[in-house]
């Protein structure tokens, strides 16, 4: 059947995808049918009526925007009596509503008014009543005020919150002309809303606008509109920095663009008070004396260039390392990683993807041949399954979340495992709680029941599995000791919903898998991804649209930090640095002798951190990073940083390891600076400047540049951002096809290898990227975790992210719309242990392990299990990596920040 219709719009001929909306429909055609409630988002409420048509064979008017298009429909969109019906309306309309108008905001029904005449009082038919009616304002959220005068009760802010968010928190109160906008039991800083600001965004007229500056957005200063990537986790979302003066205004949504589509989390909307905040590094900065004195760039970089190269010389290349950043681009990246190549003469450089998704990716590469996800962000709204697993994505990837909701109110069914409760649970048919540490006993549990009930895919593990069913049947003999009632001896999980959810998952028609670090944080990390990879390779569950395996990105720019080759093993393009025919590649385009990059792998995050205490790595540069809150065991973190010689830390703010270092360079943020980030469905989206940087701050990349010259390590003279994009599009195979211009709108997923080619939506659809083209099975036994609660240390502690904050907080918490929400540390206990260890809930504990103690809050809370801890690692005066431990997983190196044991006590 032909897809496409034909339909007249006031006699001209239209055409249109059958089963359209005829309102929007007719946007797309530029005919100007006037609307308020109508949002392409929303479901049509069909209650402004200004919409109304005529369609030829119907009675009466209709609502356009409550009609779907037929072929040969005839409509009249426009004549006398439609346009003095419209006119009635917005008048009735005007007379309920408060006209007050600061210029703050886009206020669509304004417009309307006129041009349909009304901004004349004398034109008017109704008096104005909406001072009688005493409707409220409710001011009480910490980001935006809702004022009921000023509502015409469009229901567009509720199905935002419900349909779009998936949060259901706002409702109408009262009916009739008295009626009005609630969130939760009625006071909206009391309830749910967790201010992601979908209903600003899409309110008509100004009654939910946002509270962050408003002094400003009501001057007349003129502004500019920047579209941008969201600086915080790796969703990627697409902004529209809004700019007055020199400070960024406002954030809204780009619409009608991938990935979010408009939407935005809390963090995205209202975090951006941090770029202009006096806090900022302003200048290079020389310790001397043991004090911080500002200095010039010059001596600054000369001073730098001098230490590393007498570092060199004395104790040889090996000697130094770097960090780059999961914050930065990929241009800076980039050129950080060729600059420790290049005149570090090493490949000591690696980042924080070490420390959350390390495990993740040495699994998928092993076993897929790619480490990065195989699917698309919104891939998660027509899933017929979706399993989510050690990820609190409503609060660590709220727009990602937001897919997940849509998929599941469209009949998707969701399974969640977590050990603690997460406010995705609410949405899930089935949640699996095991205990900490168990995770590939749930798992082999799951494939065990899977094999058992003859669930698998057998034509997929023949034809797409290396070894096929051989390979199969020795997966099959290690899953067979992971009976139900095993796996519930060991993991707690009732047996009825292993089941339950191995069903759900194996005869999905399409189904994914979202991990996080709840997975790969673990010494048995890689490990626990085979059995992920596993699980979706005997029930045929990847390798085709709509199914696969996804690990959403932290940080804005993790993928893209390794993709550039921010790695100890790797060139940009995940090219190993072992392989001298890589080496050349390389040379050729940095114009270097292949025999000047060495071919021995560098040393990881961690490891770098250990040969720094042992004395082996002397001087470090560290860009945009903050291991003194970040890495495992800071105890030893300080004491390894204390032993260097020279330390060069690159930043936006003094952090916890700024005071260690030696020079302390100013850097740039996202909103200052040009370039690129990839999301975690490796979409390559533009980075613009919007405002410039404080005092003498210098682009990240220039500053790499300038001092590689000093080094005596010269790189080519860059013109700009885009220069530098094409070396790596010309370094790493699936960029080669991606440039700037082809970006400007919207973002490209890798692999594109060509000028021509579309990017990649989903991976694997026709081979691996494995030798053989054949994914590689990877049986895995469950091993107890080594580390364990006793009568010493009871508790087994698990760490991550809360909503409100990111990582470090060095840019979070420089945020007063963040901090109202969230700005204090606490550890979360359950009940019966709060009352077994005779404390209270709020009082002040420390908290201990085996590595170090700390100070927080106590909370009790049913959220975890009895004898399990849970606390956020956001907060720098109670730095939880104090307690964690740097035991290593062999094979990825990441360090175990999920399973700590611990003992709380009363705060003396």
């Amino acid at each position: 059947m032909d897809n496409r219709v034909s339909i007249k719009i006031d006699g001209n001929q239209l055409s249109a995808r059958r089963g359209d909306n005829l309102l929007a429909v007719a946007q797309r055609n530029n005919v100007p049918i006037p609307s308020l409630c109508y949002h392409r988002k929303l479901t049509p409420t069909g209650a402004c009526r200004l919409c109304i048509v005529k369609i030829k064979g119907m009675g009466g008017w209709i609502a356009a925007c409550t009609v779907t298009v037929a072929e040969g429909m005839e409509v009249t969109a426009f004549d006398p009596e439609l346009e003095a019906a419209r006119r009635d309306i917005l008048d009735y309309l005007l007379s309920e509503h408060n006209e007050s108008f600061d210029r703050s905001y886009e206020d669509e029904f304004k417009a309307l008014i006129v041009r349909y005449g009304l901004d004349d009082p004398v034109r008017r038919r109704f008096p104005s009543v909406w001072k009688t009616l005493g409707q409220p304002i409710d001011d009480s959220s910490p980001v935006l005020t809702y004022d009921a005068s000023k509502c015409i009760k469009c229901f567009r802010c509720i199905k935002a919150c419900g349909e779009v968010q998936g949060k259901h928190v706002l409702s109408m109160a009262n009916r009739g002309i008295q009626s009005y906008i609630i969130a939760g039991l009625g006071v909206w800083g009391a309830s749910e809303c967790d201010g992601c600001g979908e209903c600003i965004q899409l309110c008509p007229t100004g009654a939910i606008v946002e509270k962050p500056n408003r002094d400003l957005l009501i001057t007349e200063t003129p502004e500019k509109r920047v579209v941008s990537i969201c600086p915080y986790c790796g969703v990627g979302c697409q902004i529209e920095l809004v700019v007055k003066g020199d400070r960024i205004a406002r954030v809204n949504g780009v619409e009608g663009v991938k990935p979010n589509d408009g939407r935005l989390c809390v963090k995205g909307r209202f975090g951006y008070e941090y770029v202009g905040h006096k806090d900022r590094l302003t200048q290079p900065l020389i310790k001397r004396d043991g004090q911080f004195q500002p200095a010039g760039w010059d001596e600054a970089l000369d001073l730098i260039a001098s230490k590393f190269k007498a570092i060199k010389a004395a104790y040889g290349n090996e000697a130094l390392a770097g960090y780059a950043s999961a914050k930065a681009t990929n241009e800076d990246n980039y050129l950080f990683q060729k600059f420790i190549r290049t005149a570090f003469g090493n490949n000591n450089v690696d980042y924080c993807t070490r420390l959350c998704h390390a495990s993740t990716v040495t699994a998928m590469l092993r076993a897929l041949g790619s480490g990065a996800g195989s699917n698309s962000i919104e891939d998660y709204a027509t899933a017929d399954c979706i399993l989510v697993t050690g990820n609190n994505m409503v609060e660590t990837h709220p727009v990602t979340a937001t897919y997940v909701k849509r998929g599941v109110a469209a009949g998707g069914k969701l399974i969640v495992i977590d050990p603690r409760w997460t406010p995705l649970v609410k949405h899930a048919d089935v949640w699996l709680q095991p205990k900490l540490g168990t995770d590939i006993a749930l798992l082999n549990g799951l494939m065990n029941a899977i094999i058992r009930e003859d669930w698998i895919d057998r034509d997929f593990i023949t034809h797409r599995v290396e070894r096929g069913l051989e390979a199969f049947e020795e997966l099959k003999d290690v899953v067979a000791d992971y009976p139900p009632e095993t796996v519930e001896a060991i993991t707690g999980v009732a047996q009825g919903k292993l089941l339950t959810a191995a069903r759900l998952f194996a005869k999905a028609d399409r189904a994914l898998i979202a991990t996080g670090m709840g997975c790969s944080q673990q010494v048995t990390g890689t490990h626990l991804v085979f059995s992920l990879i596993n699980l979706c390779l005997i029930s045929g569950q990847i390798g085709k649209i709509g199914s696969g395996l996804n690990p959403p990105r932290g940080q804005n720019n993790v993928q893209g930090a390794s993709d550039v080759g921010c790695l100890p093993m790797s060139y940009p393009g995940y090219l190993p640095v072992s392989d001298d025919a890589n080496r050349k590649k390389v040379a050729t385009v940095w114009n270097v002798s292949h025999e000047a990059l060495s071919g021995k792998v560098g040393l990881t995050t961690v490891e770098i951190m250990q040969a720094a205490y042992a004395g082996s790595i002397k001087g470090m540069y560290i860009m945009g990073e903050n291991p003194m809150l970040t890495d495992p065991n800071l105890n030893h973190t300080r004491e390894s940083i204390q032993r260097l010689e020279f330390l060069v830390v690159q930043d936006i703010f003094p952090t916890e390891t700024t005071a260690y270092a030696d020079v302390i360079l100013p850097g740039v943020t996202f909103a200052e600076k040009n370039g690129t980030f990839v999301n975690s469905d490796r979409r390559v989206s533009r980075v613009r400047k919007a405002v410039d940087p404080p005092g003498s701050a210098r682009q990240d990349w220039k500053i790499i540049w300038e001092v590689a010259q000093r080094m005596g390590y010269p790189m080519k003279p860059y013109a700009d951002e885009t220069e530098i994009f094409n070396e790596i599009a010309a370094v790493a195979p699936f960029m080669a096809g991606i440039a700037y211009h082809r970006i400007d709108r919207e973002g490209i997923q890798w692999p594109c290898p060509t000028q021509g080619h579309p990017g990649t939506r989903t991976l694997f659809l026709k081979q691996f990227n494995t030798a053989s083209g054949r994914a590689i099975l990877h049986p895995v036994a469950y091993v107890p975790q080594t580390e364990k609660a006793d009568a010493d240390y009871p508790f087994l502690l698990n760490t991550g992210r809360i909503l409100y904050h990111y990582h470090t907080c060095t840019m979070s918490r420089r945020n007063q719309a963040l901090t109202d929400f969230s700005n204090r540390s606490y550890v979360l206990i359950h009940p019966e242990d709060v009352k077994r260890i005779g404390l209270k809930n709020g009082a002040r504990v420390k908290v201990a392990s085996r590595q170090g103690e700390i100070s927080t809050r106590l909370k009790a809370s049913n959220d975890v299990l009895p004898g399990e801890l849970f606390m956020p690692f956001h907060f720098g005066e109670s730095p939880v990596n104090e307690l964690t431990r740097d035991e290593l997983d062999p094979d990825s190196k990441i360090a175990p920040f999920k399973l700590t044991a611990c003992r709380v006590t009363a705060h003396q």
